[in-house]
């Protein structure tokens, strides 16, 4: 299993790892959760998150404290903030592959492992310092401690589950718990083994789920119980009630090609072939109602976002794994058409770089060699280690698949605006009274170094009453009576202003 492994490895490390130091943090999500756990680590103070210099209560702790201490070990960097999301993207490859090794057979497991990680959510999200590479993996642990229990019913196996369901809801809230707990009641039902769920109500376990899960939450009520009270109700009634991110009740159904691709484009044999052999085997009638579940809260939940969407990918890619590994006749043979079809669209991904850069430019790119060693490494090791798993078009397929979103990535697709506010922040960071717009970006404090405190325009009206200058950072100019703006630099959107009260 080590030489399976290798190989393995040699695909999922440079698909999450390749490139991360080179991106700038940008994205909203991650930079508040950059933000928050480097002012953790340079303040010092663990149990009361801070963002921007502000309290931040509306989210549970447990991804910052993890981003914090890969900055206790390795600095504070980009690469430190999205090495957390990496290795649970890893653990969660890695418990899917022992369970479904144990379940259907190992060729299924090594499949599974490889499609986890690069679909396109998988890409996006263990390669992003934010909560959800974390969250997935709890939730898996839960599912798997619970599905473990109808076979031996082991007390362990309950302090396992209430520890991946308390740890998961100090990561991301309520969806932790009610997935697993969901799953496993439907799936005890359907199979009519209902009294084992009683073993569930162990006192050392529900001991473990309430320190784990509450914990936090009851120190911090006990030391601000005003202020807490506000955080908290307000992410409730974001999540669940008003709602900032509103669509369409068939919004995730809209979006299932693009958000598992490129293995999306077996779901619907799957099935199919699914519906027609079954009875199916225990892994995969529990992986179908844990997909359900995930549906139908996710469906009638009022936000609906890309991340969410990674709560899918373990059971769908368990099925897939399993419909790859027994799939026969007509259903071989369309595999099969996809999987050429993939090879002639990453080949066409590459003319297009090449009448974009050129062909000269694009042999001359100083990590040419990485990328054709990124397609060939792996395979060269199960060559060479005389491994049959991963199945061979697996194999090519997730290299395809890792090779197209890289390669998009820092060629086709690149944003050269992301690293605007990195390259800002090397000038304004020397200002004293430096201060950002309400409601404030995470990555303006993190690349300064310090936090920068955001203002409203109000705000900064009354400021300049008592200073005789102060800088801002901002991509719109505020309106602002009586005040003289300079703009001292501007770096694309972003702009560092020089404000002084008017004579």
């Amino acid at each position: 299993m080590i030489k399976i492994w290798i190989v393995i490895l040699s695909v999922l490390l440079t698909g999450l790892l390749y490139g991360s130091a080179d991106r700038a943090i940008d994205k909203i999500q991650e930079s508040r959760i950059a933000e928050t756990s480097r002012e953790m680590v340079v303040g010092n103070e663990w149990l009361v998150p801070h963002y921007n210099g502000e309290l931040r209560l509306q989210k549970p702790p447990l991804t910052y404290w993890t981003t914090a201490a890969s900055y206790k070990m390795f600095g504070v960097s980009e690469i430190s903030t999205r090495l957390p999301s990496a290795l649970f993207g890893l653990l969660t490859a890695w418990l899917l592959f022992v369970w479904a090794k144990r379940e259907i057979n190992i060729s299924a497991a090594g499949s599974i492992a490889l499609m986890l990680t690069t679909s396109f959510l998988g890409f996006r999200y263990f390669r992003s310092g934010e909560a959800d590479a974390t969250l997935i993996f709890f939730i898996s642990l839960a599912c798997f401690a619970g599905f473990s229990l109808f076979e031996s019913g082991s007390k362990r196996l309950v302090w396992l589950l209430m520890l991946a369901l308390g740890l998961g809801f100090l990561t991301k809230g309520p969806a932790a718990v009610a997935i697993p707990l969901l799953t496993i009641v439907i799936y005890a039902f359907s199979i009519k083994r209902l009294p084992i769920l009683k073993t569930m109500a162990n006192p050392v376990g529900l001991g473990i789920f309430a320190l784990t899960a509450f914990g936090w939450y009851a120190w911090i009520l006990l030391m601000m119980p005003d202020i807490a009270q506000h955080f908290f109700s307000k992410q409730v009634d974001e999540t669940f009630i008003s709602g900032t991110h509103q669509q369409p009740i068939y919004w995730y159904l809209a979006h299932a090609i693009e958000f598992f691709s490129p293995w999306s484009l077996l779901l619907i044999p799957a099935g199919i072939w699914c519906y027609k052999n079954r009875p199916l085997p225990k892994l995969i009638q529990f992986s179908i109602v844990w997909l359900g579940v995930v549906f139908v809260l996710l469906t009638f939940t009022v936000n609906k976002q890309t991340q969410y969407a990674v709560l899918f990918l373990p059971p769908i890619m368990i099925i897939l794994g399993y419909y790859l590994e027994v799939a026969a006749d007509k259903y071989y043979q369309y595999n099969r058409i996809i999987f050429w079809l993939l090879c002639f669209a990453v080949l066409a991904m590459i003319v297009v770089a090449i009448r974009k850069h050129g062909f000269n430019e694009v042999l001359a790119m100083p990590d040419a060699l990485v990328w054709l060693l990124m397609l060939l490494l792996p395979l060269m090791l199960k060559k060479v280690m005389k491994v049959a798993v991963p199945k061979t078009p697996v194999l090519i397929t997730a290299l395809l698949a890792t090779f197209a979103y890289l390669f998009a990535e820092q060629y086709l697709t690149k944003d050269v605006e992301k690293a605007d506010i990195k390259i800002l922040m090397q000038t304004a960071t020397v200002k004293p009274a430096l201060y950002q717009l309400k409601p404030g970006d995470g990555a303006v404090s993190f690349y300064a170094q310090r936090a920068i405190k955001p203002l409203d325009e109000k705000q900064l009206q009354q400021a300049l009453i008592t200073q005789a200058e102060l800088w801002l950072v901002g991509k719109e100019q505020p309106k602002l009576s009586n005040v003289q703006f300079y703009a001292e630099k501007q770096v694309g959107r972003w702009t560092l202003w020089k404000l002084t009260p008017l004579p």
